[in-house]
């Protein structure tokens, strides 16, 4: 075979083969984002459902404050324990957001809760210091 198509061919496969790891890489990468993706779905699920759980708590123990207005006082350990189980959802509803706020690579803006890029230094929303 002929020098220059030799040449020819070993630089048509070095193409090739250049191609084929970008196209690999691109498809890791994809994969990589629709993973973060999925996570992200299933922590906002968990998140919905804590989100109701804490307001379910929040009626009982304004319903607590209504009756005892009412002149109805409410059981101490009733009132503590009510209390206890907000207490716990809202660290944990702070937690969900936190994990959902690094998978999807931004920061939320301490003032209105918007979602920010990791490198900004004010909110695009509200103009707050973050």
């Amino acid at each position: 075979m002929d020098d220059k198509v030799k040449a020819l061919l070993e630089r048509v496969k070095g193409t090739a083969n250049y191609a084929a790891d970008a196209a690999a890489d691109g498809a890791r990468a994809a994969g990589r984002k629709a993973g973060q993706l999925v996570d992200v779905a299933k922590l906002n699920v968990r998140l919905f459902d804590l989100n109701g759980e804490y307001s379910d708590l929040l009626r009982q123990l304004g319903q607590v404050m209504y009756d005892t207005h009412k002149g109805q006082v409410a059981e101490s350990a009733y009132v503590t324990d009510l209390l206890t189980r907000a207490d716990e959802k809202a660290v944990k509803i702070a937690e969900l957001k936190s994990r959902i706020t690094d998978l999807k690579q931004s920061q939320a803006c301490p003032v209105c809760g918007a979602p920010c890029g990791k490198g900004d230094k004010f909110c695009r929303a509200c103009g707050g210091k973050l």
